[in-house]
């Protein structure tokens, strides 16, 4: 494989259009020629846009699961918001827990920003 280098604000850009787009670290990493900790480290560089969830981190998509139970007053209400025709929730409904979420998101990038070491400036 053969790879060029790119100034390091259009390899941030690069990257943070890739991630956009849902590619893992480690699929940018190889798509680039970069090792996937640079691929994080030019992430944590380029602020994501705030209604954009940060992309997955490594590897294939595993099957959807939840890392915390739901309660099961909370399963009967979605069970009962939910479309009959479609299984899906009402898109507003949707859209408001998507939000809620990206929101979450940004606060972790921003605390996660916050805790990273300064770089050192290039010579």
């Amino acid at each position: 494989m053969t790879t060029t280098t790119l100034p390091i604000e259009k390899r941030r850009a690069t990257v943070r259009q890739l991630a956009d787009d849902g590619l893992s670290n480690r699929a940018i990493g190889r798509q680039l020629g970069i090792h996937h900790r640079t691929v994080a480290s030019d992430l944590l560089a380029t602020p994501a846009p705030a209604d954009a969830p940060p992309g997955p981190t490594s590897g294939d998509l595993l099957t959807p699961r939840l890392l915390y139970p739901l309660t099961p007053q909370l399963v009967q209400d979605l069970n009962v918001l939910h479309d009959p025709a479609t299984g899906e929730l009402p898109a507003p409904l949707a859209r408001a827990i998507h939000e809620a979420a990206n929101r979450k998101r940004a606060r972790w990038m921003t605390l996660l920003r916050e805790q990273a070491p300064a770089a050192p400036p290039h010579t």
